[in-house]
C-alpha cells in the first residue's frame, strides 16, 4: 500500500535591492539642523505554499549614511525579521523582529551618541478580526548625550 500523493510545495524565493535617497531630514537632537540620507536598502524573501497554507518570510536591511547641514553626519542600520502564516479557517499570524541603530558623529569623525530601538511584535487575526496583539519588548538605548 502506499502513501497519497500531495502536491509539491510552491516555493518563491527573491531579493530586491532599492537605493536609499531621502533630503531635508530634520535631526532630533538639532533643531533647525537637516540632512540627506543615501544608503541601500536590501529585501530578501521566501513564500511556501502548501495545501495546508501559506508561509512567507523575508528580511529587509537598510544601510545608510546622513550627512547633516551642520557638518555632522550619522551612520544608520536597520534590520526587521519577518514571518506571516496563513493557516485553517481564516487565522493568519504576523511576526516581526525589528532592531535599528544610529551612530552620531561631529564635523571631525569623533564619534558623539548612540541610539539603539528593538521590538518584536506578534499579531493574530482570525476571519479579518485582530485577536491577539502581543509586544515581547520594546526599548530605545541612548549611548552619550543628544
Amino acid at each position: 500500500m502506499t502513501a497519497p500523493a500531495s502536491a509539491a510545495p510552491i516555493i518563491i524565493r527573491d531579493t530586491i535591492t532599492t537605493p536609499i535617497f531621502e533630503t531635508g531630514i530634520p535631526h532630533d537632537c538639532r533643531p533647525g539642523v537637516t540632512g540627506t540620507a543615501v544608503g541601500t536598502d536590501v529585501f530578501s524573501f521566501q513564500t511556501v505554499e502548501t495545501p495546508q497554507g501559506f508561509h512567507f518570510d523575508g528580511t529587509v536591511t537598510d544601510t545608510a549614511r546622513i550627512d547633516w547641514s551642520d557638518g555632522s553626519y550619522s551612520l544608520i542600520e536597520s534590520v526587521d525579521h519577518f514571518a506571516f502564516n496563513a493557516v485553517g479557517q481564516g487565522t493568519s499570524v504576523l511576526t516581526n523582529a525589528h532592531a535599528d541603530a544610529f551612530d552620531n558623529f561631529s564635523p571631525s569623525g569623533v564619534f558623539e551618541f548612540r541610539d539603539t530601538f528593538h521590538v518584536i511584535e506578534h499579531v493574530t487575526v482570525t476571519n479579518g478580526d485582530v485577536t491577539r496583539v502581543e509586544f515581547e519588548m520594546g526599548h530605545f538605548h541612548f549611548f552619550g548625550d543628544c
